[in-house]
């Protein structure tokens, strides 16, 4: 294995505030853990549980999640047991009815997933990523875990000025030096250096700057990284509660956490708890937003095509509108709110019902995964080769009326095809399929 950095080493037994006990858990094994997606059913054995999010736990073993049908179905998401503490913070902050998230550095999806899943279609998830070859990933995995309320943009932080004013929740998973990956990614380590480390905590300066007046008075900041290094964690968040921009928000206490050196935030050391390193605080914004960001307000064609009426069961309460011969629905809230934003730079705009080709209207790929809205389409059950056959792209023989199916496995809809007499077309996108079979 790489070794630590020696900077990195000295550093850490400098520091009195750190156990020399970390260095020795960075060597250690890294723990594997998913958090599970409450409305669909996984085939883990759950009693090793998370004790801070209620559908988290931990694997004896880390598989081949990409062999596993049921992770492409979006039952359950692979996410470091440190990160899911982000549901604790949720639970405890006082929200209207329809709060308005913004996860600002969203990519691969993991807090995204986590956050949909607790606002569960009430306000709007607005997920941001800033790359994006990244963003398309996001984009997948918000589809797959199936709410209608969710969207994702492409933007720099200094590119969302107009949302000044209007976000209940800003989440700032803040590009770090990452210390707390050493172990699970031991590449990291040769990447480290004390200069890279002062670049990110400049970084995360001019990040905060640009997003704070995002907040509405009295909004929440959750800010987290997976590093060590206060000059990162706490000692960005200090100036706003010492000039008192902002209020720190108590969070729940669970055995193991270490609270930081201005007693803002909590630490996760791999060597007093069970999880990678990470760090986590939050703060209730104290000032005003003087004005609000200026709304584009873009009236949409509104309104569920008639020919759909009989092809699709509604689930929720739920709004359709029409842009470019594509249907999407979402919640009337987040419809409201996706109106006055048009012009961002979007890759997922709730949940994509139909496209029309060919004079008539064909579902579109989210309504596999969609907890909301069913597409009344047959379904061809298949055994674990099928499906990893399915997801890997292949076409098969198949004898049946010609149509739209949805593939299930294990009760659970993995994919959609084309039936053509005796064979069926596999619509399941290029860039989502598993590169090669197991051997």
């Amino acid at each position: 294995m790489i070794p630590l950095p020696v900077d990195f080493i000295k550093r850490i037994q400098e520091d009195s505030f750190i156990d020399d006990n970390l260095l020795r858990a960075l060597n250690d094994p890294s723990p594997t853990s998913v958090r599970l997606h409450p409305l669909r059913q996984a085939n883990f054995d759950q009693d090793s549980k998370i004790p801070w999010h209620s559908d988290g736990i931990y694997l004896d073993k880390r598989p081949a999640f990409t062999y596993d049908p049921l992770f492409h179905a979006g039952a359950y998401y692979p996410q470091e047991s440190g990160s899911m503490y982000l549901q604790q913070v949720l639970k405890t902050l006082e929200l209207p009815e329809n709060p308005v998230v913004l996860d600002l550095s969203a990519a691969p999806g993991g807090k995204s997933t986590l956050i949909a899943s607790f606002l569960a279609h009430k306000g709007v998830l607005l997920a941001n990523e800033i790359n994006r070859s990244r963003a398309y990933i996001l984009s997948e995995n918000l589809s797959k875990w199936g709410y209608a309320n969710t969207f994702v943009c492409n933007h720099k932080p200094s590119d969302l000025k107009e949302l000044k004013g209007q976000i209940d929740v800003l989440v700032v998973d803040a590009p770090c030096s990452g210390e707390g990956m050493f172990r699970k990614d031991p590449n990291s380590r040769s990447e480290w250096n004390l200069t890279n480390a002062r670049i990110c905590e400049e970084r995360q300066e001019e990040i905060l700057e640009h997003v704070w007046p995002l907040l509405k008075q009295g909004g929440t900041l959750i800010y987290s990284t997976c590093t060590f290094n206060p000059g990162e964690n706490e000692a960005q968040l200090a100036p706003l509660v010492e000039s008192g921009e902002a209020l720190k928000i108590e969070l729940p206490y669970f055995e193991g956490l270490t609270l930081d050196r201005m007693q803002l935030g909590y630490y996760f050391f791999p060597d007093k708890i069970r999880s990678e390193g990470f760090y986590i605080a939050a703060l209730q914004k104290n000032t005003s937003s003087h004005t609000k960001g200026k709304l584009k307000k873009q009236g949409l064609k509104i309104g569920l095509p008639p020919s759909l009426n009989d092809k699709v069961a509604i689930k929720e309460e739920l709004m359709f509108w029409q842009e470019n011969e594509q249907v999407f629905a979402s919640t009337p809230f987040a419809v409201t709110f996706y109106s006055e934003h048009t012009h961002l730079s979007y890759l997922k705009t709730g949940l994509h019902v139909a496209s029309f080709q060919k004079k008539t209207f064909i579902p579109a790929y989210d309504m596999v995964y969609s907890l909301v809205l069913h597409w009344k389409l047959p379904v061809k059950d298949v055994d674990l080769d099928q499906a990893l056959q399915i997801l890997h792209g292949e076409s098969q023989q198949w004898t049946a009326p010609a149509g739209y199916y949805w593939i299930h496995y294990k009760g659970q809809a993995i994919s959609m095809i084309k039936q053509l007499g005796q064979r069926f077309n596999n619509l399941h996108p290029n860039e989502w399929r598993i590169r090669h079979l197991p051997k």
